[in-house]
């Protein structure tokens, strides 16, 4: 079998509990457990009466639960403060499991209790240094006569118990009774208003979709329209750059070729000023030649003409 949920504290069902350990001494003899001592510790005092005691536990104290060291109960405890113990005689027990001490008011030498009265009782605590409580009286006397009112009559009955007859089942009332019909009417008016009233509250939650459905592709179509006349712009804008720098090259290619016709037309006027040129350096080269030409022919004919004279002579 697992020891699931178990706790090491725990007493095991079926075996009894162990008691809980005495007061430990105090003394030379007892053993420090680390724990401060509190004997020099003064009680307090004062003129303001206990507070009253707490409801005294349902219970005991379950079992398994280790018992606080009386260091730990006393450093938990306060002067003065009024608590339930479980008494007997002398001894004390808190609902921790921890042993008290109870003294008598007047001369606190740890004798019983006078009203002899033990269990659970309310009790003061008077040291916790010293783990001593002091009992608070109980009060045993009666009230007197006419000052609250007495149990018997607080408790009693005010009316006197008396046995009813039994109740018997009457005749199957005949003709008696609301109308069905009016009640069968009132049923499908009060159906056919809630029907009516559902389909009202749908018609106008569907009303409200649509709306709400309407204004969001309103928006979306006034975005879409913003959108779409930024890209337009954006595109105009990038067409115009597109014409303005293709206008520019237009311009920058016309003249270019303007200035390369400029160019070719100043090339071609001086190869037609050289071409005239050289063309009447020919035309006066040809002129010179042929002049030359006549003049040797002449010089040659006048020439033979002057040697056949010499002859002659």
């Amino acid at each position: 079998m697992s020891e699931w949920g178990s706790f090491i504290d725990e007493t095991p069902s079926g075996q009894s509990p162990p008691p809980p350990p005495d007061h430990p001494p105090s003394g030379a003899g007892a053993v420090d457990d680390g724990w401060g001592s509190f004997a020099d510790e003064a009680p307090a005092t004062g003129g303001a009466p206990p507070p009253p005691p707490s409801v005294p536990p349902a219970t005991p104290r379950p079992y398994g639960v280790p018992v606080p060291s009386p260091e730990v109960a006393a450093s938990l405890l306060t002067a003065g403060e009024t608590l339930w113990a479980q008494v007997d005689g002398a001894q004390a027990v808190l609902g921790s499991g921890c042993r008290v001490a109870v003294v008598r008011e007047d001369d606190g030498d740890g004798e019983a209790a006078a009203d002899g009265f033990g269990g659970w009782r309310p009790v003061t605590v008077v040291d916790p240094a010293a783990l001593t409580v002091r009992l608070v009286p109980l009060a045993l006397a009666e009230p007197p006569v006419g000052t609250a009112t007495p149990v018997a009559e607080l408790y009693a009955d005010p009316e006197p118990y008396s046995a009813a007859a039994p109740e018997r089942a009457g005749v199957f009332p005949v003709g008696q009774g609301p109308d069905l019909d009016a009640l069968l009417h009132r049923a499908q008016a009060e159906e056919r208003a809630r029907v009516r009233a559902g389909a009202e509250a749908d018609a106008r939650r569907a009303e409200r979709e649509l709306a709400d459905a309407k204004a969001e592709l309103r928006e979306r179509a006034e975005a879409a329209e913003q959108r779409a006349a930024r890209h337009e712009q954006r595109a105009q804008e990038a067409a115009q750059r597109a014409q303005e720098y293709a206008e520019q090259r237009i311009g920058a290619a016309r003249d270019e070729v303007a200035r390369a016709v400029w160019q070719w037309q100043e090339r071609a006027q001086r190869a037609e000023a050289e071409v005239a040129r050289l063309s009447g350096e020919l035309a006066r080269a040809e002129q010179a030649g042929v002049l030359r030409h006549v003049l040797d022919r002449r010089r040659r004919a006048g020439g033979g003409s002057d040697q056949g004279g010499q002859r002659g002579t």
